[in-house]
């Protein structure tokens, strides 16, 4: 039976990473990979912004996202490896505790946060919030850091 993972991706540096690391996983065991992607809202409601331009900026993002997804979708099916694209909305954190959550994952892959740890620490982040409180295990990523990892 193959284990169910999710992998948070968004395209940034960090994400490869955990993209990188789910990968190599592969070849130890058996993987159902789901990529998750989420827009946060917040980030254009209640700033004056006219629907249209809501709207405009919505597909821009999904235009964008459906790129990366599409990439990393072809890494994991070269590798042989059942994988699913999903998109979806609203607070980063909570979706994808919840998403993890309804679809019983095994284990979520996430990247470590892009913030420096006086800004993780101040303004929270997608990671922290994942790793203190999603139910299921998390492994976190850091990214490769040239003289520091090998």
């Amino acid at each position: 039976m193959a284990t169910k993972v999710l992998l948070p991706v968004d395209g940034l540096r960090n994400s490869v990473a955990a993209e990188d690391y789910a990968l190599e996983l592969t070849q130890k065991m058996s993987l159902e990979v789901t990529l998750l992607n989420v827009f946060r809202d917040k980030n254009i409601k209640d700033h004056g912004l006219n629907q249209a331009l809501q709207e405009s900026i919505r597909e821009a993002h999904k235009k964008t996202i459906d790129k990366v997804l599409n990439d990393v979708r072809l890494k994991f099916e070269q590798k042989n490896v059942p994988v699913e694209k999903v998109v979806l909305s609203g607070d980063p954190g909570e979706v994808i505790c919840r998403y993890a959550r309804e679809k019983e994952f095994d284990m979520i892959i996430i990247a470590a946060s892009g913030f420096t740890e006086f800004q993780d620490w101040f303004m929270g982040s997608v990671t922290n919030y994942v790793l203190y409180r999603c139910g299921c295990p998390v492994t976190l990523v850091k990214p490769y850091q040239p003289g520091i990892n090998k």
